[in-house]
């Protein structure tokens, strides 16, 4: 047994290569050629392939009871890549270390026999991972209850649906106490109140030490549960550290895949100036003008703004977030008590003529999570036309009932799609324009992020007698 490994997972410059053929008939030529020149001791000849690289030289360490996500665009290697941890593939280059059991959930379906029952599958898979019979007997009216599929229990699993078929293979998975769990997008697939009892049982799991390998384009569930992140891009490490910066990152990379292919489009949401009712009239210039006389103090706090903004930020150049602050009865602050009234106001250059267009602010907590959302949308405020040259400030006044801690604000700007299944045009987007702290909360704590306002009325019910 090699002691020296006293990390779950280690990887050291993996690498993985593919090739690729344009025939079938040609693989069979190169397979030849490979054997009658490793004979001759020569190679001459030309390959019949090329060669794709799913991998490159990808090295990092999981720490016991640490959760990671693994992020990254559609072919950017994250399936390859655990499935090289799983064992399921080998690497063209580099070492794997691994310690300890390892279960994973990477393809629906994987490890069940089809004809056989889902109890016969429960005992063939726990078997598998190394429990004996006497384990498994011990351990299956738990798995059986967490997966809540019934009588289908006794069923052969080919008649399953894909989410009877995630219950049952996850409860398996996690009942035999890995020392390492991987996760590839299998949860998408559960219905939502299976999917919170999951992710309540991968936390225990990695407060009791379980390393998690997490994969989903689910960026709220990766910032919930993993600690760091690795980004992957074409096979290769683009960025690894603290989860809420690496999936900035993610979320950039999808901006600016979804903008290039739009830009030419966001040019139908300028309109020309001079035209009709949408182009305001010099009154309602001089009336926004009176009524934002606020904004003589835009400068308060910019030169602040501008440094934060340049972490992670995507633009077309249409216009441009230049100032974010807060403000608790007329004053620029941080630091707020809980249900403090604050205005968040925003304020925009344009360089262009736009229409239709979204300005949202997302309330995240320090960690990356997604606690609250407004735009303009949500207040029926879609139909203002933006001139070119000129500034606008978008002024929101709300209540913070929000859990103590630290918070960062997240501002966009974009224009929703036009016809069902059109790609959002993003304009300006800031994932870190502010930061601000709620204290405690004086009449005891909250649980979670946010106290809805509610009513509540308790009545007494007197038993009927008749």
């Amino acid at each position: 047994m090699n002691t020296t490994i006293m990390h779950p997972i280690r990887l050291d410059s993996i690498s993985k290569c593919y090739r690729i053929f344009q025939n079938p008939q040609d693989r069979l030529k190169q397979a030849l050629l490979d054997r009658f020149q490793g004979l001759l001791g020569r190679s001459s000849a030309s390959p019949l392939y090329r060669e794709h690289w799913a991998l490159r030289d990808v090295s990092f360490e999981l720490q016991p009871g640490e959760a990671v996500g693994i992020l990254g665009r559609n072919g950017a290697g994250k399936s390859t890549l655990l499935q090289i941890i799983a064992g399921i593939l080998e690497p063209s280059a580099g070492i794997v270390q691994t310690t300890g059991r390892i279960t994973s959930l990477l393809e629906l379906g994987s490890g069940f026999n089809p004809e056989f029952t889902g109890r016969e599958n429960v005992f063939l898979n726990a078997q598998i991972l190394g429990l004996s019979r006497e384990q498994t007997l011990d351990r299956f009216d738990g798995i059986a209850s967490f997966a809540d599929i019934g009588d289908f229990i006794d069923q052969p699993v080919k008649i399953y649906s894909s989410g009877m078929m995630m219950r049952l293979a996850f409860a398996v998975q996690t009942a035999v106490k890995p020392k390492v769990l991987i996760i590839d997008e299998a949860l998408s697939v559960g219905d939502v109140f299976f999917q919170a009892k999951c992710m309540a049982r991968i936390s225990r799991l990695v407060d009791s030490g379980v390393a998690l390998l997490f994969v989903s384009h689910d960026i709220s569930t990766v910032r919930h549960l993993c600690q760091r992140a690795v980004l992957l891009d074409g096979g290769i490490v683009r960025s690894m550290g603290a989860t809420a910066d690496v999936s900035d990152q993610y979320v950039k990379l999808q901006m600016e895949d979804r903008n290039q292919p739009t830009r030419n489009a966001a040019g139908n949401m300028n309109v020309s100036a001079g035209t009709g009712a949408n182009v305001e009239s010099e009154e309602r210039r001089a009336a926004i003008a009176a009524d934002c006389s606020k904004m003589q103090d835009m400068a308060f706090g910019q030169e602040a703004f501008q440094k934060r903004a340049q972490h992670h930020r995507v633009t077309n150049g249409d216009a441009e977030i230049i100032n974010v602050q807060m403000l608790r009865h007329g004053e620029h602050i941080t630091d707020f008590e809980f249900e403090d009234v604050a205005t968040i106001r925003v304020f925009v250059r344009f360089t262009k003529n736009l229409r239709n267009l979204n300005c949202s602010i997302k309330i995240r907590a320090i960690q990356g999570t997604d606690v609250a959302f407004f735009d303009t949308r949500l207040q029926g405020e879609m139909s203002h036309c933006y001139q070119p040259g000129a500034n606008y400030l978008f002024e929101w006044v709300m209540k913070l009932p929000l859990l103590h801690g630290n918070y960062v604000l997240a501002v966009g700007l974009a224009h929703p799609p036009e016809a069902p299944r059109d790609d959002w045009i993003f304009v300006d987007i800031v994932p870190h324009t502010y930061e601000f702290r709620i204290a405690p909360r004086k009449n005891g704590m909250i649980d979670g992020f946010v106290s809805l306002p509610a009513s509540l009325t308790i009545k007494r019910i007197e038993p009927d007698l008749a």
